[in-house]
């Protein structure tokens, strides 16, 4: 691959050889492994021992050098990390024999040879060591001044991930305590650890190859962040434009204000939606190559990330209905609901543009909107998703550019009457926690419209959903065994029933559930009594639910 200098499995003694120096970039972001992660690895590398196997394999690590010296760790760095840690855990229990007089000498030598091989040179004045691995602007001063110098004393006023380190070097030790009765054995242990665990280290020019390379391990499940890229371009642009410091610390202050909205994880994810409100969709693995070929200034970065901060708002509160944006709108809140009920995600770039550049009743209009063709593309004829995405970004362009809604433009996706009443007629939803909802809030819909005063709430588990044909076969129906499956979770087959109806219902044949009906508050469950009180079988459901989607073709319309 173009940009790729060499790529080579090598443990980590061998990466680490030759005089190197691995910089973890001053904006990556922080340590943050947990104690799931480090038992994990623990757990690893005490079954590599006791296997008696070789090695272990640790994953890939994108390195970036011009040189060959200085090599900056574009993933990685919290495996890499962690295994220093360990090292000097282990080195740490070594320095428990010096400081008991146990072969002192001996020992103080294994110090300062393990040392020069894994951690750094160590000034003979200061005292501080120029460490082979550098990390952070957030973690290299504790790391630097406390754990290369196996100092365990409490520490005020750390920060997160400094907390984690710590606690991180602390866990290591512990496991390591009493494990072997010299410090020999602590040294061998040091070097079975170096030279059995394995990477596949690949080296990159530039940020750009280190993205290529980014495609192509996500290709392969691998999952990495260009959120964390793009962190790093961007504050690079700053850093390196002669800016004054406290230009770099304000932009600090804003992505730490965008990560506190977005969250780390959904970062990737907010990025794209950001992006594809006002420019040409773009795929998740072309975000940081797009951005990149935009911003070019440090003016540039501040006004994207100010950008994306007004955004990050919208984003989160599409995923809230109790987000204080939607105020006290019920029906807004309801709508805002259904996006998370039909787990609807290929519009947010559309509703993110129309809340900001639209009037509240016109983004309520497009909102509307776009839950009604969902509803009938996603939830009803389960279309492709990914065909969604042209319309979707028309309309985002649109909106961000001419501040007004030509809905027109989500036509192509909009499913007409004919095939969603045939398919509505024939729709199942095998009954789980997911659909339970999207159930309900069917079954309420129609209801409502047949006459029932108030419309049940997706979330309203008083509500229940109730089977007419029992989820469990019983040969008190007019129903094989084998033709009772394929009917059981067609809407048709439900109706909504109070919870204490439904637990009195329970799986009685179907004239002792007609009298339970009866009593019911609940439409649906009365048109079963009213309707349907002779018998209950394969045509009573098919009927049913044609009626269903007639009605729903009323409700669910542009």
């Amino acid at each position: 691959m173009k940009g790729i200098q060499n790529t080579s499995t090598e443990n980590f003694s061998t990466i680490l050889g030759n005089n190197k120096k691995f910089i973890v970039p001053k904006f990556q972001r922080d340590y943050s492994w947990d104690a799931e992660q480090w038992d994990d690895l623990w757990q690893d590398i005490e079954l590599m021992i006791s296997s008696h196997e070789e090695d272990h394999y640790m994953g890939y690590l994108v390195l970036q050098t011009n040189d060959d010296k200085t090599h900056y760790i574009i993933d990685g760095q919290q495996r890499m990390t962690t295994i220093m840690i360990i090292i000097l855990a282990a080195m740490k229990n070594i320095e428990d024999f010096v400081r008991r007089g146990i072969e002192k000498e001996d020992n103080e030598k294994r110090l300062a040879s393990i040392a020069a091989l894994y951690i750094g040179k160590e000034d003979p004045v200061s005292l501080d060591y120029d460490n082979i691995l550098v990390l952070n602007r957030h973690n290299n001063q504790y790391y630097k001044d406390y754990i290369v110098k196996l100092d365990t004393s409490m520490v005020r006023g750390l920060s997160v991930s400094e907390k984690l380190m710590k606690n991180c070097f602390n866990f290591y030790i512990e496991k390591l305590r009493g494990k072997f009765t010299s410090g020999k054995e602590y040294a061998g242990y040091i070097q079975t650890i170096a030279d059995s665990l394995y990477f596949t280290k690949i080296v990159v020019s530039d940020e750009l190859n280190a993205f290529r390379v980014f495609e192509t391990l996500n290709a392969r499940g691998v999952q990495l962040s260009s959120s964390d890229l793009l962190k790093n371009y961007l504050f690079s642009l700053v850093d390196y434009s002669g800016a004054h410091s406290s230009r770099v610390d304000v932009l600090e202050q804003k992505w730490s204000r965008l990560n506190d909205i977005v969250k780390t994880e959904h970062l990737p994810e907010f990025l794209r939606y950001y992006w594809n409100s006002r420019h040409k969709s773009i795929r998740s693995n072309a975000v940081f190559k797009t951005i990149r070929a935009y911003i070019k200034t440090d003016r540039e970065v501040f006004e994207l990330v100010d950008d994306m901060i007004r955004y990050s708002d919208v984003y989160m509160a599409l995923t809230d209905k109790n987000d204080e944006m939607w105020g006290t709108d019920n029906e807004l809140k309801k709508l805002i609901e259904l996006l998370g009920v039909f787990r609807l995600k290929q519009p947010f770039s559309t509703l993110m543009s129309a809340k900001m550049c639209l009037s509240a009743g016109e983004f309520k209009r497009v909102l509307r909107d776009v839950v009604n063709v969902c509803f009938r593309y996603n939830v009803i004829c389960d279309k492709n998703p990914n065909d969604q995405d042209a319309p979707f970004n028309a309309l985002a362009i649109s909106i961000y550019e001419n501040h007004t809604a030509d809905l027109s433009l989500l036509d192509k996706i909009y499913i007409e009457d004919s095939e969603f009443e045939r398919t509505f007629a024939e729709k199942t939803f095998p009954y789980n926690s997911r659909n339970a909802k999207v159930i309900r809030y069917i079954l309420g819909k129609i209801d409502h419209c047949n006459g029932s005063p108030s419309e049940v709430e997706p979330s309203d588990e008083d509500a229940s959903i109730e089977h007419i044909l029992p989820q469990e076969f019983s040969e008190n129906w007019s129903f094989e065994e084998s033709r009772a499956s394929k009917f059981v979770d067609r809407l048709g087959n439900m109706c909504l029933l109070e919870k204490t109806l439904n637990r009195e219902a329970q799986n009685y044949d179907f004239e002792a559930k007609v009298r339970v009906y009866g009593r019911s508050t609940y439409y649906s469950s009365n048109e079963i009594c009213d309707r349907y009180s002779d018998t209950w079988n394969e045509d009573s459901i098919i009927r049913r639910q044609k009626q269903m989607a007639a009605v729903a073709k009323g409700i669910w319309r542009r």
